[in-house]
């Protein structure tokens, strides 16, 4: 049986598998960046979403790393929901801008659907 310290320890290194998606996410950026050119308001929305979602996968770690019932896992159950919800509106904007009126308010109704499911599982039906 392995001593508590080299488990803790191996759960916090990050996998081959996630080093790969933070590389892909980040080639990303940049060819990203690199499409839109002079738009700063494209530049910008690119810029916050790979924030937004790195900043979600260290959420997501801390929630899968910190003990069941402790403060430090509602706090990152917490930080998981504002930034999914955050990237859900921001994309809702961005495709609502495009689509006609009627699709617009489907994926809207869509987007809240998806927010309000998140608070169901995530605070309501909790580890039950």
């Amino acid at each position: 049986m392995e001593p508590a310290a080299a488990v803790a320890s191996r759960a916090r290194r990050l996998s081959v598998t996630t080093m790969a998606i933070l590389v892909g996410l980040a080639l990303n950026l940049a060819l990203c960046v690199r499409r839109v050119g002079d738009d700063r308001g494209a530049a910008a929305f690119v810029g916050v979403s790979h924030l937004n979602l790195l900043l979600l996968f260290v959420a997501i770690r801390s929630f899968e790393l910190s003990p069941p019932g402790s403060l430090a896992r509602g706090r990152a159950r917490l930080a998981v929901w504002l930034l999914t919800t955050t990237l859900t509106a921001a994309f809702t904007w961005k495709i609502g801008a495009v689509l006609p009126l009627s699709f617009a308010i489907l994926a809207w109704v869509m987007a809240a659907g998806t927010v309000l499911a998140g608070v169901f599982l995530l605070f309501v039906h909790d580890d039950k």
